[in-house]
């Protein structure tokens, strides 16, 4: 169809900087320690579209290595006795998914290399002094459009005035996340109030209190709802996208789960696959260019997606403009 061309042109070009990088990758230095390289995974709340991206970046350049996945189901009390398990099992790198288990994962000072992805404030969540350089055994890549270009997006999709941000208070991503947010809600004189999950006695955030968090968002006439780069909101997508749709309000999401696996209305996000392949690309070049981590920056993919989910969009009586329509990738 006419209006799918353009989506499917603007995938093309987001996908070009992530192929570029598989492209400009020759036959590497083979690996010599007598077995593939060990790729030790820890994920925050089992596998995503990140891993797949990532294993696929292996295939695509032909290059063998050997992975164990481990999920901490987000209890990063768990970190600790994986980590022995990947020293047991003479891991050569260790892969640490989002920012409570890279943290976790960080905090323990070892020899094998680091890699961390899908961490969208490396620098305030105290992972490294600056994105150049960790000055320590581990790089990584964030995922997260800077904020100022999130409220261009919003306000391209139409001048909401009243906007409710919902967070996870025990993760700095999110805490920074709704600092950036409220600053760019102020220069643009947009209203912007904010909502903390409470904790339940262990210190767990209470996913049970998100419908009444959106319920009460719309009670005060909050227009729009938005969802930053928040570990445990990801894990309550569904619940959280749901219970907004069921009382008219859209989601804006940060972050390509609530869009693709849940139910928000649009985002501008770093496609999970392309994150997946940078990141690879990071981890291929300690195994196998013997590259140190320290001297690897920590970089976010340089291009991002335009989501907007059509059958959400319908059912608010909240179509796309046509500016939008012409860049966006619709999901249906």
């Amino acid at each position: 169809m006419p209006e799918q061309r353009p989506s499917s042109m603007r995938r093309r070009r987001l996908l070009g900087a992530t192929a570029l990088l598989a492209a400009a990758t020759p036959a590497l230095a083979m690996h010599t320690s007598g077995h593939p390289p060990r790729i030790y995974m820890i994920l925050f709340r089992g596998e995503t579209d990140v891993e797949t991206g990532f294993r696929q970046w292996f295939r695509d350049n032909r290059m063998d290595a050997e992975f164990l996945v481990r999920s901490v189901d987000m209890d990063v009390a768990r970190v600790p006795a994986l980590l022995d398990e990947a020293r047991a099992w003479r891991a050569d790198l260790i892969y640490s998914w989002g920012t409570p288990v890279s943290v976790a994962v960080a905090a323990k000072e070892f020899n094998i290399p680091i890699v961390f992805t899908m961490v969208s404030t490396p620098v305030a969540a105290g992972l490294v002094p600056n994105l150049a350089s960790s000055q320590r055994n581990l790089t990584g890549v964030s995922h997260v459009v800077p904020a100022r270009q999130q409220m261009i997006a919003i306000r391209n999709y139409r001048p909401f005035a009243r906007i409710a941000g919902i967070f996870t208070p025990n993760e700095i991503n999110a805490q920074v996340s709704m600092r950036e947010m409220r600053a760019e809600a102020e220069r643009t004189g947009t209203e912007f109030t904010v909502k903390a999950l409470p904790l339940d006695d262990n210190g767990h955030p209470r996913a049970d209190a998100i419908p009444d968090i959106i319920k009460q968002f719309a009670e005060q006439g909050a227009q729009l709802v938005y969802v930053g780069p928040d570990s445990f909101l990801a894990s309550q997508r569904k619940l959280l996208t749901e219970a907004a749709v069921e009382l008219g309000l859209p989601v804006f999401s940060s972050v390509e789960a609530a869009l693709r696996d849940g139910r928000a209305l649009f985002g501008l996000v770093a496609g999970y696959a392309n994150v997946g392949r940078l990141t690879a690309h990071k981890a291929a070049q300690i195994l196998y260019h013997r590259v140190k981590p320290a001297a690897l920056p920590i970089e976010t993919p340089g291009s991002y997606s335009y989501l907007v989910n059509m059958d959400v969009a319908r059912k608010l009586g909240m179509m796309p403009p046509g500016r939008v329509l012409q860049i966006a990738e619709q999901i249906r």
